[in-house]
């Protein structure tokens, strides 16, 4: 009788190929649950944190998020969250408070323009979540300047901003990210109301030392004021965007011209002269 021992490489070979089929059982699972989302919404709240993190993530990806099913999914340890597919209202930002560590939150309307979230909302979402670094905020329509000085005041540690597209907002906003926002390195702010006062706001404040790409495009007050008052106080914009706005002259093209010298660290210019 032969007793045959596998070698210690056919044991390794055996268990590195059982668990190569461990995370297409886990994965085949996650998508079996979120096809039958109605049967097993009610259920996802014992599920432990590190899988409510992927079925965030499928979910979100699907726009099968919504005001009543998130609270089942997020947790204190939830850091991003991606919405921007997901028909949501206000309601949802409001279940949001037990998520104080989240980082990043996309609201932007890929589509339509986004008339469901208001400045209630985000005023509430900076309470909640003050360690916020990225909002984007794109084409949410009904976003006024509360929702931007709420944002600035409660979540020191902004980062990214996009409020493009959000038509309501004035210089006012410009004015609370200049006084408060000290790590702002990118904001979007094109389509709005803004004028040069507000800009100037900007670039003279706190964060002209962080800011790193400004997109002001299509904004129909501005004029070369502001594309100076960007290029003359912040020495670290690699990134403008300032075309289809149609008060800039020939004069933003000459000051950006000798910006670009040998030595210049600007990566890229958009802009349209009238």
């Amino acid at each position: 009788m032969i007793n045959w021992q596998p070698s210690c490489k056919h044991q390794k070979m055996a268990v590195t190929s059982n668990f190569a089929t461990v995370p297409s059982l886990l994965n085949s699972s996650l998508h079996a649950v979120v096809h039958e989302l109605d049967a097993y919404v009610h259920e996802l709240h014992m599920v432990p944190p590190n899988l409510k993190d992927r079925f965030l993530h499928l979910l979100s990806k699907r726009g099968l998020l919504n005001d009543s099913n998130i609270s089942e999914l997020v947790h204190s340890k939830t850091k991003t969250l991606d919405l921007s597919e997901c028909d949501i209202t206000d309601e949802l930002l409001h279940k949001l408070s037990s998520c104080r560590n989240l980082c990043k939150i996309d609201l932007n309307a890929t589509k339509e323009n986004r008339t469901s979230i208001t400045s209630l909302g985000v005023e509430a979402l900076s309470r909640s979540c003050p360690h916020l670094q990225t909002v984007y905020l794109r084409r949410c329509t009904l976003i006024t300047d509360p929702a931007v000085i709420a944002i600035a005041q409660n979540c020191r540690y902004l980062r990214q901003l996009n409020i493009g597209g959000c038509c309501l907002i004035t210089d006012i906003s410009l004015a609370a990210l200049g006084q408060n926002s000290t790590m702002l390195s990118s904001v979007n702010f094109s389509k709005t109301q803004v004028s040069d006062d507000g800009v100037l706001s900007l670039a003279m404040g706190v964060c002209k030392q962080s800011l790193k790409e400004v997109h002001m495009d299509h904004c129909a007050q501005l004029t070369d004021e502001a594309v100076e008052a960007i290029v003359g106080f912040c020495p670290k914009v690699t990134f403008l965007i300032f075309h289809g706005c149609p008060k800039i002259t020939e004069r933003s093209r000459q000051a950006l011209e000798e910006l670009r010298g040998p030595n210049s660290q600007m990566k890229q210019l958009t802009w349209t002269v009238y």
